[in-house]
């Protein structure tokens, strides 16, 4: 099983070299490696084309570089690109522990019926220690998940950095939502748990830095695309579904509340009843 591995990048020139070797250090798997420069304005793209002539050269990594159009639009690109059924993504940010595609390809081996899978993830912030988020499954898990819904509701079950999905299963839905800056990952892990089948396996193989820069404001006052997306479309009568989406949408509305972010509190509870009406 070979896997594709899709990197955005957008003015991450401070961590890029950090991602890029915890995805080559991988001791198995690894076939294609897509750095999707998203109109960088740092020195982004010139680190990474000085740094990985050799692995360029061969063709094992393949930058694209384009205008600046968002993430979504940048995973999309990479997804296209891709070479393999199976894509993993990372942020040029965050970086996998080694042992990281190893375990996931077990996991789809064990497991073929999915399309969409995860590992766990460990925090990083700023001058402190690892830490373990919460989760929605217990230590220890491996297998499908029962009702994805219910545990997400609980904590994190998948994330940008420590998924992979099915290339044709997130194609099928339209990819990431082009143009949204706030839960457009959200919104994916949704629409392919309501199509098909997720499978996790609760090893910590996955660090995801929480450090602040410019790209993150945008989604600090934007209402997460999930209550959009469902005001416009209704969600299946699903009940864990539905407290889900209460869940994401408490904790952006209280967020805003804490940060006198009135405007965006209303707006957020606008589009969450909007589900309703």
């Amino acid at each position: 099983m070979k896997f594709t591995v899709v990197v955005p990048l957008y003015n991450k020139g401070y961590s890029i070299e950090r991602c890029i070797n915890s995805v080559l250090a991988q001791c198995s798997h690894l076939d294609q490696v897509i750095i999707v420069n998203d109109g960088s304005t740092d020195n982004s793209l010139e680190l990474v084309l000085a740094l990985y002539h050799d692995e360029i050269t061969a063709g094992k990594i393949v930058v694209v570089d384009q205008e600046n159009q968002g993430v979504s639009a940048a995973r999309n690109r990479g997804v296209v690109e891709s070479l393999n059924e199976y894509v993993c993504l990372l942020d040029a940010d965050d970086e996998w522990l080694p042992g990281f595609l190893q375990a996931m390809g077990r996991l789809i081996e064990d497991f073929p019926g999915a399309d969409l899978y995860s590992l766990a993830h460990l925090i990083k912030k700023p001058g402190c220690e690892l830490t373990k988020p919460k989760h929605g499954l217990a230590d220890g898990f491996r297998g499908y998940v029962l009702d994805f819904f219910k545990s997400s509701a609980k904590g994190s079950v998948a994330k940008s950095s420590k998924i992979c999905v099915r290339k044709e299963a997130l194609l099928s839905i339209g990819g990431f939502p082009v143009g949204v800056v706030a839960g457009e990952d959200l919104y994916v892990w949704i629409r392919m748990a309501l199509n098909g089948k997720v499978a996790c396996d609760m090893k910590y193989l996955s660090v995801v830095y929480q450090e602040l820069d410019s790209s993150r404001g945008a989604r600090r006052v934007s209402v997460p695309y999930p209550l959009v997306y469902f005001s416009k479309n209704k969600p299946p009568k699903i009940v864990s579904l539905h407290r889900y989406l209460f869940s994401i949408f408490y904790k952006h509305f209280l967020s805003s509340l804490v940060n006198k972010k009135f405007k965006e509190s209303l707006l957020r509870l606008y589009y969450y009843f909007r589900i309703y009406l």
